[in-house]
């Protein structure tokens, strides 16, 4: 067993809701199962180092997770960079729990 970080990234951006989202993140410790899956059902997040540009001012949780329960993925990016990402697999509607380390950008 090996903890590794995540970050996953809050209402594509929108702080309003993200801050709503954030009070059920910190106090329960998980993470929804969205309808908006980009695969397989599960909470996507990428890894803390590989959070790309376009999205490292959005509201986000950074957390930590067993790497047992994870699928890791990778995508490419421009300039042959692959960047790897992982999904906490779920139930569309359930719960994956986090260990939450904190918040940023919800301001």
């Amino acid at each position: 067993m090996a903890l590794i970080r995540g970050i996953h990234c809050l209402a594509h951006g929108d702080k309003g809701e993200a801050r709503k989202i954030a009070k059920d993140i910190r106090q329960h410790q998980r993470l929804l199962v969205g309808e908006n899956s980009w695969g397989s059902a599960g909470a996507y997040a990428w890894y803390a180092e590989e959070l790309p540009p376009y999205v490292r001012e959005w509201p986000q949780v950074l957390f930590a997770i067993d790497d047992q329960r994870v699928v890791l993925l990778s995508v490419p990016f421009p300039g042959g960079r692959l960047r790897r990402y992982f999904r906490i697999p779920g139930r569309i509607g359930e719960y994956v729990s986090i260990t939450v380390l904190g918040f940023a950008h919800l301001d």
